[in-house]
């Protein structure tokens, strides 16, 4: 089992049985992480509504903790509070930091990275901004090679079973805004769903929801806001 808590925007915790994960945290109420557990924490990309430097003071002098911070957070930010032991994260990398942990570094379409964490036979995507980010307006030479980019950097994913997948709806893409997430549900192997980075309404989960375009996965899309806990196998 695992305990899922939304921070808020794209920021989630994953609880497990020894390992409690935190991903781009920037806002909201951080649960209380147990001492008992190793902790790793990874920052996909320097946007504010990903990084938010508090995390290291809330983290930092946990007994056992990781940073996997991405290549684009300047190390002068990151030692200015006080850290100096972590992982710069570039696109490419396959760490394993401890025996059945893995972690798979993906490139973003936009900043920074993506990660895929594989803990104890559980493995946990979060895409970070690596989205299919087309916008009204584009040309179509800048459709093809968003969409060719998009395509090309998320290949790593294919030898994958992904049990939970944190992935982006963002309303601002208008007409655009589902066609990342199917993507992903129709090319890669993804157990459950948790739609994030929707700047404006959660609505936007249940219009996806009702559209024709995931009637092979809506059953596995779960709505989180922000504060919101769930627990899953």
């Amino acid at each position: 089992m695992i305990l899922i808590n939304c921070t808020g925007h794209s920021g989630f915790t994953v609880e497990s049985e020894t390992h409690m994960l935190i991903f781009d945290y920037s806002e909201g109420i951080m649960p209380k992480i147990p001492q008992g557990k190793k902790l790793y924490v990874f920052v996909s990309h320097a946007h504010e509504d990903h990084f938010n430097p508090d995390i290291f003071s809330i983290c930092r002098d946990h007994p056992s903790v990781k940073f996997v911070i991405s290549h684009d957070i300047p190390r002068d930010v990151v030692e200015s509070c006080g850290v100096t032991d972590y992982i710069c994260a570039e696109p490419g990398m396959d760490l394993r930091p401890e025996s059945r942990f893995r972690i798979k570094v993906l490139p973003s379409t936009d900043e920074g990275v993506a990660y895929l964490a594989c803990c104890n036979g559980r493995n946990i995507f979060h895409a970070g901004d690596l989205n299919l980010w087309l916008w009204p307006g584009m040309s179509e030479a800048e459709v093809f090679e968003m969409t060719s980019m998009f395509r090309e950097y998320t290949k790593g994913l294919r030898h994958f079973q992904i049990d939970t997948a944190f992935l982006p709806l963002d309303t601002r893409q208008g007409m655009y805004s589902f066609l990342g997430l199917d993507y992903y549900m129709k090319h890669f192997r993804i157990k459950n769903v948790i739609p994030m980075h929707f700047f404006g309404s959660s609505k936007i989960v249940e219009d996806l929801m009702f559209d024709p375009i995931s009637r092979d996965y809506r059953n596995r899309i779960i709505t989180m806001e922000r504060g919101a806990k769930i627990t899953l196998k």
